[in-house]
C-alpha cells in the first residue's frame, strides 16, 4: 500500500505535517477528512503491496525508549490510543519510526488490536514488546506495561553502549597501529634497507628479520590482501551455521575476562527480561521462552530449554537452573528465594543491577588495563623497527671512522 507525506490544515486552522498510507491519494484525502484534516499537498513516499514493508535501516533502541515513556505517558493523560499514536507518530524525530507509528496507527483505526498492529513491524517491534503490550491491553494496564517496558529499554541501551564504549578505543588503537605497520612495512622499510643491501656488508639478524618481514609485505601484498578476505569470507559462512555459532559461543565463555564478561551481560539481559515480562503479567514459562531468545549465546539457551522442560512439569525454577550448570550459584540461590517470597520481579531485577554493576565494573578495569597493554606492543614493534634499522647504521659509522 502506498504511503504518502501531507502537509494540511486541522479544525483549529493549524498547519500540520504527516504521513499517511492508502490505496490512492483519494483514499488519503477522505481518510484525513474523517480526522478533521483538509489537505493542503500530498506527495507519495513509497509503494508496496504490503504495508508492513518498509524500506528500514534500523530504529535504535534508546529511540524506542523515548518513544516508548512519551506513549506510556500519552496513554496515562486518558489520551485516546489513536490520538496518541498519531501524536507520537508526529513528534518523532526518527523517519522510519514515523513511517511504521503512522502505519501502526491506521491499522487500529481499521478496528485492529494495538498488539496485532505492532506485529507487523518485527523489526521495529521484538517479540517482548509485543507481547507485554499484550498483556497490558488485557489487563487495563497499558500506560504502566509502557512505562515498564521503557524502563527496560533504557537500560538495555544503557549496557549495550557501555560494552560498545568499552570495545571502540582499543579496536580504533589496533586498526590505526596496523595501518601505519602496513605503511611501514611497504613504503618506509624497503627505502631504508635498500641502502644496507647496497653496502653489501654482513647485516645484523634482527636487521635481516625485518628486511625479510618487509620483503613478503611488499612482493606478496596482492596474495596477502586476497588471503585475508578470503579467510574473512569463509570465517563469516562458518559463523552463520549453527555449528559455527555454537563453536564461538563456547569459545567465547571458555575466554579468560572476556567470558567472564560475555556471561555476565548475558544474564543481566536474560534476568532483566523475565523480571519485566513476570511484572507484566506474563506467565513463567512464556516468558522463559522469551529469555531463551534474547540471551543471545546457545550455551545459555540450550540450558533454558531443559530449564523449560522442568518447570513444564511442575519444578521449580531455581533447582532447574542451578543443575544446568552454566548459572552462578548467586543467581540460582536469589531465584531461589524470590520464589519463596513470592517476590520474583524484584529478585530478577536486583539480579540485572547487579551484573549491570559487575559489568560496568569489569570494563572500567579492563579498558585500564588495555590502554597501557597496547601501548606496550606498539612500543615493543617500534624498539624493533628502531633497532633494526640503527644498528647497521652504527656498523656502517664505525666502519667509516
Amino acid at each position: 500500500m502506498p504511503v504518502y507525506k501531507y502537509t494540511a490544515i486541522n479544525n483549529s486552522g493549524s498547519s500540520v505535517k504527516g504521513i499517511i498510507d492508502a490505496e490512492s491519494v483519494k483514499a488519503a484525502t477522505e481518510k484525513l477528512k474523517r480526522e478533521g484534516v483538509y489537505l493542503s499537498s500530498i506527495n507519495e513516499t513509497k509503494k508496496g503491496k504490503n504495508r508492513s514493508f518498509i524500506p528500514f535501516r534500523g530504529v535504535s533502541s534508546a529511540e524506542l525508549a523515548i518513544t516508548t515513556r512519551q506513549f506510556s505517558a500519552l496513554i496515562s493523560a486518558g489520551l485516546p490510543l489513536e490520538a496518541s499514536l498519531t501524536a507520537l507518530s508526529e513528534q518523532s524525530e526518527d523517519q522510519k519510526l514515523r513511517e511504521v507509528l503512522t502505519q501502526v496507527k491506521d491499522r487500529v483505526s481499521e478496528g485492529s488490536s494495538l498488539t496485532n498492529a505492532l506485529k507487523e513491524h518485527k523489526n521495529v517491534f521484538s517479540e517482548l514488546y509485543t507481547n507485554i503490550v499484550k498483556a497490558g491491553e488485557a489487563s487495563g494496564t497499558l500506560d504502566v506495561v509502557l512505562f515498564r517496558l521503557a524502563d527496560f529499554l533504557e537500560k538495555s541501551s544503557a549496557l549495550k553502549s557501555r560494552v560498545r564504549s568499552a570495545l571502540i578505543y582499543p579496536i580504533f588503537m589496533f586498526l590505526i597501529g596496523s595501518g601505519v605497520l602496513f605503511f611501514m612495512m611497504t613504503y618506509v622499510i624497503p627505502r631504508i634497507t635498500k641502502i644496507f643491501e647496497d653496502s653489501d656488508r654482513a647485516l645484523p639478524f634482527i636487521t635481516l628479520v625485518l628486511i625479510s618481514i618487509s620483503s613478503f609485505f611488499s612482493n606478496h601484498f596482492i596474495l596477502l590482501f586476497l588471503g585475508i578476505a578470503a579467510l574473512g569470507f569463509f570465517i563469516v559462512r562458518f559463523l552463520k551455521t549453527e555449528k559455527g555459532t555454537r563453536f564461538v559461543d563456547r569459545l567465547i565463555l571458555r575466554l579468560p575476562v572476556f567470558g567472564k564478561l560475555a556471561t555476565m551481560v548475558s544474564i543481566s539481559r536474560f534476568t532483566r527480561t523475565l523480571g519485566t515480562l513476570v511484572g507484566s503479567g506474563i506467565p513463567l514459562l512464556d516468558a522463559l521462552e522469551i529469555g531463551e531468545a534474547v540471551i543471545g549465546n546457545t550455551v545459555f539457551m540450550d540450558a533454558l530449554k531443559d530449564v523449560r522442560v522442568s518447570v513444564r512439569e511442575g519444578a521449580t525454577l531455581g533447582q532447574p537452573l542451578r543443575d544446568s550448570g552454566v548459572f552462578p550459584p548467586l543467581v540460582t540461590r536469589m531465584i531461589s528465594v524470590g520464589e519463596q517470597t513470592g517476590e520474583m520481579e524484584e529478585m530478577f531485577n536486583k539480579i540485572a543491577d547487579i551484573y549491570d554493576l559487575q559489568v560496568e565494573t569489569t570494563l572500567s578495569a579492563l579498558t585500564s588495563l588495555l590502554e597501557p597493554i597496547m601501548i606496550l606492543m606498539i612500543g615493543v614493534v617500534m624498539a624493533f623497527i628502531v633497532f633494526a634499522i640503527l644498528l647497521p647504521i652504527f656498523d656502517l659509522t664505525s666502519a667509516i671512522g
